[in-house]
C-alpha cells in the first residue's frame, strides 16, 4: 500500500487550518512544487491515462483551502470540452481491484467520477452544437444552390424560385443594434409576428416584414418619419436623412439568409475561398465556378429588391398617421377621416417645418416646439405634469 502523506502547514492556504489527506498521484511527479488547484486538475485531464481518485482528491483539496469553487469547477468543463479532443481511458480493471482491496478512498472516487461525469455531458453537448450548425449551414446551403440552378438562366431572379425559411436563421445572430434612435431588436422576432397569406411569395413577404419592423423601429416610432433611402446621395430635403447603415444592413442580410444567400463566401468584395463550401458547389472546376457566379449574380439581384422595399416601406411609413394617445403608428387612412384631434401626419409635421424655415417667427417657433413634444420628438422641462394635455395641443388642422 502507498503511504499516506500529510501536507504541512507551511503549504496550506493561508487561513486554512484543514490538512490533506491523499495519495502520491501523476501531479506529483510534475517536477516542481505544486500550483493551484485548478491547474494541477487540468494537468490530470491531459494525462494518457485518467486517474479517477487523483480528480477526486484534488478537488477535495481545492474545495477544503476554498481555492476550487462550483463555478471554477464549470468554467475549467466549458474550456476542456471545448479544446481536449479526446478524453484519455480509464483503467477499470485497476481500479476495481484498488477499490476491492480498499488501496484507494472510494469516497474520492466518487467526487472524481461525478466531475468526469460533468465533462462528458459538455462535451457531448459542444459535438451536438457544432453537429447542428454543419447541418444547419449545410442544409441552407444545398437549397440555396437547388435555388440558383433554377434562376441562373434568367437576368432577374425568379422569386418563386426562393423563399424565406425560418430554420435558415438562428435567434440572437440577426440584431439591430440600439443606437438610441432605432430600438435594438431580434429581427427573427419580429419576422416571426409578422402574418404572411399563404399565396405570399419572396417578393410580397420582404414588404411586409420590412413594413411590420420599421412601424416600431424607433423611439417615438413618429420618428420614422424623418428617414428614406436614396439610392444615390442624400435627400434634398434638410428633415430627412438616409437611414443608417447598421440598420439597413441589418434588414438587408436578414433576408438573404432567410433566402440561404447569406453566406459571406457570397459577398461581391471576398475572394475565393477554396475551401469546404467552394466545393460543394459542384462535381468539377467549371460547376462549381458557374453556380458560384450565379448565386453572386442572384444575391446582387436580390439586395437591389430588398434595398428598394426598404425605400417604399419609408415613404408609406410617412402615410401613417401617428396616435398622441395610443403613441403608435396607424395604418394609413387611405381617403378615410382620421381623428384630428389625436393623431397627426407627416404631412402636417412637414409643413410646420417648412413655414418654420420660410418664416421663424417666435409663434411659428412655439407651435413647432409643441408639436416636436406632443409627438415625443423633444422633452419640456418646464411642463407641469399636472397639467392637462390638451392645454399645450395645437390645431393640426390649421396646418395645411
Amino acid at each position: 500500500m502507498k503511504p499516506k502523506r500529510e501536507l504541512a502547514d507551511t503549504e496550506l492556504s493561508e487561513g486554512s487550518s484543514e490538512k490533506r489527506f491523499c495519495e502520491p498521484g501523476t501531479s506529483d511527479m510534475m517536477g516542481q512544487r505544486p500550483q493551484k488547484a485548478i491547474e494541477l486538475l487540468e494537468f490530470e485531464l491531459q494525462q494518457a491515462q485518467l486517474n479517477v481518485q487523483e480528480i477526486g482528491r484534488i478537488i477535495v483539496d481545492g474545495m477544503l483551502e476554498k481555492s476550487i469553487n462550483d463555478e471554477i469547477l464549470k468554467e475549467l468543463i466549458k474550456k476542456v470540452s471545448k479544446n481536449v479532443p479526446t478524453m484519455a481511458n480509464i483503467n477499470l480493471w485497476n481500479l476495481s481491484d484498488d477499490l476491492s482491496k480498499g488501496v484507494i478512498d472510494s469516497r474520492l472516487v466518487v467526487v472524481g467520477n461525478a466531475f468526469l461525469w460533468n465533462l462528458l455531458k459538455s462535451s457531448m453537448s459542444t459535438l451536438r452544437d457544432k453537429f447542428d450548425h454543419y447541418h444547419f449551414k449545410m442544409t441552407t446551403m444545398a437549397g440555396a444552390v437547388q435555388a440558383t440552378s433554377s434562376s441562373a438562366s434568367s437576368n432577374s431572379p425568379n422569386l418563386t424560385q426562393f423563399e424565406f425559411l425560418t430554420n435558415r436563421c438562428q435567434p440572437g445572430v440577426h440584431r439591430v443594434a440600439d443606437d438610441g434612435i432605432f430600438v435594438g431588436v431580434d429581427l427573427l422576432d419580429v419576422y416571426k409576428s409578422c402574418v404572411f397569406r399563404k399565396t405570399g411569395d419572396l417578393g410580397n413577404k420582404s414588404k411586409q416584414f420590412i413594413k411590420n419592423y420599421l412601424a416600431h423601429a424607433t423611439r417615438p416610432k413618429c420618428a420614422i418619419w424623418h428617414y428614406s433611402l436614396r439610392q444615390s446621395g442624400a435627400s434634398h430635403k434638410k428633415w430627412l436623412q438616409n437611414i443608417p447603415e447598421h440598420v439597413l444592413d441589418s434588414l438587408i442580410h436578414f433576408q438573404l439568409s432567410l433566402a440561404g444567400l447569406g453566406m459571406v463566401e457570397l459577398e461581391a468584395d471576398r475572394d475565393v475561398d477554396r475551401g469546404g463550401f467552394y466545393m460543394s458547389l459542384g462535381d468539377t472546376e467549371d460547376a462549381r465556378e458557374t453556380t458560384l457566379t450565379s448565386m453572386k449574380m442572384i444575391r446582387e439581384q436580390l439586395v437591389t429588391k430588398f434595398r428598394q422595399n426598404v425605400t417604399d416601406a419609408l415613404n408609406e411609413a410617412r402615410e401613417m398617421p401617428f396616435n398622441t394617445i395610443t403613441r403608435e403608428l396607424m395604418a394609413p387612412p387611405r381617403g378615410k377621416p382620421i381623428d384630428m384631434h389625436h393623431c397627426v401626419t407627416w404631412r402636417q409635421t412637414e409643413s410646420l417645418i417648412k413655414r418654420c424655415e420660410l418664416d421663424p417667427s417666435k409663434e411659428n417657433l412655439e407651435a413647432k416646439q409643441v408639436l416636436d413634444y406632443k409627438l415625443g420628438l423633444t422633452y419640456n422641462p418646464n411642463r407641469n405634469p399636472n397639467d392637462d394635455e390638451d392645454a399645450d395641443e395645437i390645431d393640426v388642422e390649421d396646418v395645411k
